[in-house]
């Protein structure tokens, strides 16, 4: 129906041209309806038999006594996906028996035995021979294809040539002539299954349904359900989406003839019905523009859940600033134009700037972006026949159809998270913020009343003016109409990059420059503070430069300053140059440390700014710890040294920082590839240490030598320069004992590694310079089999080999200056020659009073109170491999440590107090170091002497306190041991 007029608030409606095709019909209008979509589908023959069907009682017969037998007698007649071919079958069956000549006596009997009613049978044709005349004289058929004959049976044919195959080949053939005949079947069947059923889609579109997720029945049109009738050849199978003859309400509502289709063939068949609904628009940097998720819903039924369509031509404005905030101004997009390049390279200048500072202070933000580029681009772009070019069609995603000179009709777009509607026209005024465009409500063709649905789902229908109406043609390719001029020149929103660019290039004729951002534009202030002397970008040391990366991103791994440094030199990093950072980024992170000491100390720093820079302008050492450094020049400040007393170095070095008080390490191999990262160096040296040292070491053979026996290797250097690709590096030459036991000549990257290899090496040398003192010292020394029964704990193997190795250390090396050279080596195995009786001497008598020591103790402990205690000091003294750990000049005070320990255990009963209390001091002392040194080895750093000597410091205290009778060498008190731990701890 088409509103002609409208007075007084009364509508006058007349019939399209399909209206009054459909009224000449003597039938229901929906079959009106599908007759003459079977003209488009050209399927008039098959549509004719299934509408005339539809038109009758079902002319299957269900006789309550002979059920299941009328049951398996229309089984011959069903198909599997669709109840309206059973009616094909069951006409093509009935007219192949008339065409035998059958009597109607034959006829009837033949109806009978298939459970069908002849007397509607004959309705059935005679009301078929009536529709068909009726659409003969409509122009809609012709009289040969009104007309449906029954489909010949295809016979399979064997292939051509199969005289000359043997009986495997013939059989293989025959298998494949069977699999291409099933499929030739099939393929005809399918073609003509959608036509028949798109046909019949556009009179029963009402009856749609769609199989609920949770459950056995259907979701239809205006939120209703259903479920298929029992007697439906699709019972059981249960399509996804199903097409019915008619809904039945009986004890629930049944859908009856029912057959399969594609949801697609919804919307292709009645586009005037449907709704679109957008939601989600955002930037499609893949496809170069600005997209939306489209859904299709019929009466409420979702068709198409969703898919992506171009939003540009359903919310142009909306579209615009979306393809502005993402692909110029997030810069999501691939674009080479001039402009783009100049301003990412600018933007990503001022942001390092950002990163440096770690403040967001200096890059205006996205909307001044955004407002430079809105007041720059037009809102749509008009170019002659670009259109099509820029918008190509797909036949398989309908786009918004064209009206007159708007945008596409029929269309909804509803209200979504994060997404208002902006209106989708051209033209100034806005649609609501829920636009709900569509067509007219469906014609009803035959009905000449205006009627409204009441109960419809959707109340949001707008009345169709008469420039927005639906074309409906009873012809299926109705003819192109030429465009005109002004249907040519049609207005495109900037939504995505191919319009973009052809609007630049007539842009940029005028004015080259229109896009291109200065450093006014983009940044908020100057900026001044921020030099490449406060922030470098390289980091300088003696093996060369590194890259220095900064970020502002607080909790992300990479935030504060990265350097990227090769493998080849982790090892020879200092972790305390690192804890300076840059320039920088130095003054917050002593703000925060001394924000992090006790309130009575932090007044000393006030103010604070002032503080730090007289700090930093008294030269701080910047390759040593800054903690330690910054307690001397607070108790310095503060005219008071005492204070330092009061300052706990190691609990104000473990208060954590924040992530970017701490330099971030990237470990890359020779090609670039990253293998760890970390902030904390010690872990990064331990993971990657062992790699490093062998990294280092690769293509320096011309350094290296294998299997040396004697000093003929000339004169060691201290160190060595060469290069590695593009860094020069420093290495350390020493001997090394290998796996094997040979000696080699190696390359270490620190000096402590060389240093540690090279006295080891020297001694194995030596020990081949002096086989037959070696062969003899390996023999045993004086006393060792008696002191080795006494000290059973330790294998006696394993005790020799300590002792050697003690031996030799001491009488070959000692205090005494490694040897680089062949003279000064010759001269050190003289040296050990005369050393090594007296050594062997002295320590196979040290030995044998360890050995009885130890035993008078063990066989005092039993049951004592103090058992437990002494044992893990004895398991502390001696353990395996004490004899080449105890520092030499200690040797003769062992049997003294033990003895000391047997004398506690005699004293003890007298008075038990006395010793817990005095074992509770030693045990604080003891503590103090023992977390010292495990600080200093869990950063990486090495014990010095001092911190060393303390720990025996510790034990000449328990001589004082539990015998004092066997005296020490030197004073010790608890007191004189706290006065020594701080200037120990004062002195770093």
């Amino acid at each position: 129906m088409q509103p002609i007029e409208k007075k007084s608030n009364i509508s006058r409606y007349r019939l399209t041209k399909l209206g009054e095709q459909m009224a000449r019909l003597p039938i229901d209008p929906k079959i009106a309806r599908i007759l003459l979509a079977a003209k488009k589908h050209d399927c008039m023959a098959e549509i004719l038999v299934i509408a005339s069907a539809l038109s009758i009682q079902d002319p299957r017969e269900r006789p309550l006594e002979a059920r299941d037998a009328a049951a398996k007698a229309h089984e011959r007649f069903t198909d599997k996906q669709s109840d309206f071919l059973a009616y094909l079958n069951i006409w093509d069956s009935f007219q192949r028996e008339r065409d035998k000549g059958l009597s109607n006596k034959q006829l009837v009997q033949w109806c009978r035995q298939y459970f069908l009613s002849h007397l509607r049978m004959r309705e059935w044709r005679e009301l078929h021979h009536q529709l068909a005349q009726t659409a003969i004289e409509m122009g809609l058929t012709t009289k040969e294809a009104a007309f449906r004959r029954p489909p010949e049976i295809r016979q399979l044919t064997s292939s051509e040539n199969q005289g000359d195959q043997d009986l495997s080949a013939k059989l293989k053939q025959k298998q494949l002539d069977k699999k291409q005949h099933r499929a030739q079947i099939r393929a005809a069947k399918e073609a003509g299954y959608e036509q028949i059923h798109r046909a019949l889609l556009t009179g029963l579109i009402a009856n749609v349904g769609m199989k609920s997720p949770d459950g056995n029945d259907y979701t239809g049109a205006r939120g209703s359900r259903f479920h298929l009738f029992p007697a439906s050849a699709l019972f059981k199978a249960k399509p996804k989406w199903v097409m019915a003859a008619e809904l039945v309400e009986t004890t629930r509502l049944y859908a009856r003839d029912v057959a399969a289709i594609q949801p697609e063939w919804i919307e292709q068949e009645a586009p005037h019905l449907v709704r679109y609904h957008y939601f989600e628009p955002h930037w499609e940097q893949k496809r170069g523009e600005v997209i939306a998720s489209e859904r299709v819903t019929l009466y409420g039924l979702t068709v198409l859940p969703r898919r992506p369509v171009s939003y540009g031509r359903i919310a142009p404005e909306e579209a615009r600033e979306i393809f502005i905030r993402s692909a110029l101004v997030a810069q999501e997009c691939d674009l080479k134009a001039d402009f783009f390049v100049h301003n990412k390279k600018l933007i990503k200048e001022i942001t390092e700037l950002e990163h440096k500072s770690r403040k967001q202070d200096v890059l205006v933000d996205d909307e001044a972006l955004f407002t430079f580029y809105h007041e720059r681009l037009p809102d749509f772009y008009t170019a002659d026949a670009v259109s099509d070019d820029l918008y190509p069609t797909n036949p398989q995603q309908p786009s918004p159809s064209p009206v007159g000179e708007g945008w596409g009709e029929g269309k909804t777009v509803a209200a979504q998270t994060n997404f208002f509607a902006i209106s989708a026209s051209p033209l100034p005024n806005p649609l609501p913020q829920e636009r709900e465009q569509s067509a007219a409500a469906s014609t009803v063709a035959g009905s000449l009343h205006n009627v409204v649905d009441s109960n419809d789902a959707d109340k949001h229908v707008r009345e169709p003016s008469s420039h927005t109406q639906q074309n409906v043609s009873d012809d299926p390719k109705p003819k192109k109409q030429l465009a005109s001029q002004k249907d040519r020149l049609k207005p495109l929103p900037l939504a995505d990059i191919r319009t973009f660019e052809a609007w630049l290039k007539t842009a940029e004729r005028d004015n080259p420059r229109l896009l291109f951002l200065s450093r006014d534009d983009l940044m908020q202030h100057a900026a001044a503070h921020i030099t490449e002397e406060q922030f470098p970008k390289f980091w300088q040391t003696a093996d060369g430069k590194f890259k220095l990366s900064y970020r502002f991103e607080p909790h992300h791994p990479l935030d504060g300053v990265t350097m990227t440094v090769p493998l080849t030199v982790l090892n020879r990093l200092h972790a305390p140059s690192l804890e300076w950072l840059v320039p920088g980024m130095l003054r917050e992170k002593i703000q925060l440390l001394i924000k992090a000491l006790p309130k009575q100390i932090r007044r000393i720093c006030v103010p604070v700014p002032d503080f730090i820079t007289k700090f930093l302008e008294s030269d701080p050492d910047r390759q040593a710890a800054i903690i330690p450094q910054l307690a001397h020049f607070i108790a310095k400040s503060a005219g008071n040294m005492r204070i330092l007393e009061q300052i706990d170095q190691d609990a104000w070095a473990a208060q954590e920082l924040p992530e970017h008080c701490y330099l971030n390490l990237r470990i890359i191999d020779d090609g670039g590839q990253e293998l760890a990262g970390g902030r904390k160096l010690h872990e990064l040296q331990q993971q990657l240490g062992q790699a490093a040292a062998v990294t280092f070491r690769d293509n320096t053979q011309e350094f290296e030598r294998d299997n040396v026996t004697a000093w003929d290797i000339g004169t060691l250097p201290e160190s060595i320069k060469f290069a590695r690709g593009k860094q020069q590096l420093t290495g350390y030459l020493g001997l090394q004992k290998e796996k094997d036991g040979r000696i080699a000549l190696r390359l270490f990257d620190t000096t402590e590694a060389a240093e540690q290899a090279h006295r080891q090496g020297v001694i194995e040398l030596m020990k081949l310079q002096l086989k037959e003192q070696v062969k003899d010292l390996n023999k045993g020394i004086q006393g060792f089999t008696q002191a080795a029964m006494l000290l059973k704990h330790i294998n006696a193997d394993t005790l020799r080999d300590d002792l050697t190795q003690a031996v030799c250390d001491r009488a070959f090396i000692g205090e005494d200056e490694l040897p680089r050279n062949e003279k000064a080596f010759k001269e050190q195995i003289k040296r050990a020659r005369s050393r090594l009786p007296a050594v062997k001497e002295a320590l196979s008598r040290y030995l044998q009073e360890t050995a009885a020591a130890y035993a008078e103790l063990n066989g005092k402990l039993g049951k004592h109170p103090l058992t437990h205690l002494l044992r893990q000091r004895l398991q502390t003294l001696l353990a395996p491999g004490f004899a080449t750990r105890i520092p030499w000049a200690q040797w003769p005070r062992l049997p003294i440590y033990l003895k000391a320990m047997t004398l506690r255990l005699e004293k003890y009963s007298g008075n038990p107090a006395r010793d817990a209390a005095r074992e509770a001091d030693i045990q604080e002392l003891e503590q103090m170091w023992q977390e010292k040194t495990d600080s200093l080895v869990k950063q990486g750093l090495p014990v010095s002497d001092d911190l060393a000597a303390f720990r025996w410091m510790i034990e000449e205290l328990r001589v004082s306190l539990f015998a004092q009778e066997l005296k020490t060498p030197y004073p010790v008190s608890v007191k004189r041991l706290l006065k020594e731990w701080e200037s120990l701890i004062i002195s770093g």
